[in-house]
């Protein structure tokens, strides 16, 4: 009976405590379910838009030769003339080169400047004993990375590098060369300092000897520089070509070069057997800078429209190729090169006048679009300038000025331009551009650059 009654009694101390333990999670229930104060954080934010920075455009300068003596000097021949867009444009000279009476001129668009885009080009006709032809340039920004495709330093042919660096701070540069074998093993080529506010000249014979195909690499540290490669040609006695080669930044595996001018191949040839030279031929050179082949198609897109003409290559890593183009009938091209990796290419051509033979390379254009607005680019003064647009994949409308053009897929149009002039393009799709100058004096290009970007507006959080 006693042990029952003291079960009885545990049960009811259980049961009261199982109780309390249920009242106190209804309690909690009932407290969660009733709906506390919420509190919100609201910080003040502010939108801010960042005071757009100098833009700097540099100009190479004047085409460079050797002086006669016993111990040639290089020197600056003649002067170019430039034409500069934009508005409130500030100018000033790199004054110390390594050439005498050489240096560059600075096209600067300052931040308070009401325009938001600037555009230049040099250009210089020579006929000198020695350097004969057309060069023409557009201005470029400083980069810390450049690729200079063409140029040669075999026999009679001068390729000079030409590093300017605009800023102030001294800048660091390497040089990487490659040629038809391979990468090249070139002493002195790196650690070389570019002072601010100075031009340094390096002949690429000095680095690389008797190189029919050379491809140069420049990557900068500290300052950035800008960097183009000056090509001569003499063969016997006759001079025979002057150009300057603008850089492409990265290897892609889209390289889109606007315009290949093909003209006249029968009187060039002609010209060409007279001298005894066989390095006027229109080619592509390509390199797959990397440890893999890169196998490419090459589309060749001609002005009257249609499908054009295509080729595929395999390009081993490391070693420049030069494509024979000789075939093509006379007119203008666009060429758009697509790679399995990475490559850099440029096309070069040849023109042959009374005056002589002259030479030009012809390097990849960057994409415009939509989101670039207003694209002012600078015409060079002088007689003969052309406008390309290529549309490489889908159609494009493009405003030139008061000029509307229709670009299908696929497909390139070409416009007479007047010389020393600032056109506006607005791009609806994507298209590349470049202008090409012919005359009695030579061939040669320049490319029309993508502005640089507006800052935009950053949101600011206290």
């Amino acid at each position: 009976m006693t042990d029952r009654l003291l079960l009885l009694a545990r049960g009811r101390h259980v049961g009261v405590a199982l109780l309390g333990a249920g009242a106190a999670a209804a309690l909690v229930v009932g407290v969660l379910a009733v709906p506390g104060p919420v509190i919100t954080a609201r910080p003040t934010t502010v939108e801010v838009t960042p005071v757009r920075a100098t833009q700097s455009l540099v100009c190479g300068g004047p085409v460079l030769g050797l002086s006669r003596g016993p111990e040639p000097e290089i020197i600056a021949v003649g002067e170019p003339v430039r034409r500069s867009a934009g508005e409130g444009l500030v100018e000033r000279a790199i004054g110390e080169s390594d050439a005498v009476d050489g240096g560059a001129v600075i096209v600067e668009l300052p931040a308070e400047a009401p325009a938001d885009d600037v555009s230049a080009t040099e250009r210089q006709e020579l006929d000198e004993p020695e350097l004969r032809g057309l060069a023409v340039a557009e201005c470029l920004p400083p980069a810390p990375t450049s690729w200079l495709v063409g140029g040669s330093t075999t026999t009679g042919r001068s390729s000079t590098i030409v590093l300017s660096n605009p800023g102030e701070v001294a800048a660091t540069v390497d040089l990487s060369v490659w040629g038809a074998d391979g990468p090249l093993d070139t002493a002195g080529s790196s650690g070389l300092i570019v002072p601010p506010g100075a031009q340094r000249v390096i002949p690429l014979s000095g680095l690389a000897p008797d190189q029919s195909s050379p491809v140069v690499g420049i990557t900068s540290r500290g300052g950035a520089v800008a960097a183009t490669l000056q090509q001569s040609t003499i063969v016997g006695l006759e001079p025979a070509g002057v150009d300057i080669v603008t850089p492409v930044s990265a290897p892609r595996e889209r390289v889109v070069i606007p315009v290949l001018p093909v003209g006249d191949g029968e009187g060039l040839a002609v010209a060409a057997a007279a001298l005894g030279a066989t390095d006027f031929s229109t080619v592509l050179r390509v390199l797959a800078p990397g440890d893999e082949p890169a196998d490419i198609t090459v589309s060749l897109l001609p002005d009257a429209g249609g499908a054009g003409t295509a080729l595929t290559a395999r390009v081993e890593p490391g070693a420049v190729v030069d494509i024979a183009l000789g075939d093509l009938a006379d007119g203008d091209y666009s060429v758009i090169i697509d790679a399995t990796r990475p490559v850099v290419a440029a096309a070069r051509a040849s023109t042959a006048s009374d005056g002589g033979i002259d030479s030009a390379w012809f390097t990849a254009a960057p994409l415009l679009d939509d989101e670039d607005g207003d694209i002012v680019f600078a015409v060079a003064p002088g007689a003969g300038a052309r406008l390309h647009l290529v549309a490489p994949d889908d159609g494009a409308i493009v405003t030139v000025d008061d000029a509307l053009v229709e670009l299908g897929p696929r497909s390139r149009t070409s416009l007479e331009l007047a010389g020393s002039t600032a056109p506006v393009m607005i791009v609806s799709g994507e298209v590349r551009a470049s202008v090409s100058y012919l005359t009695d004096a030579g061939l040669a290009s320049s490319r029309i650059l993508a502005p640089i970007a507006a800052p935009r507006p950053i949101t600011v959080l206290p």
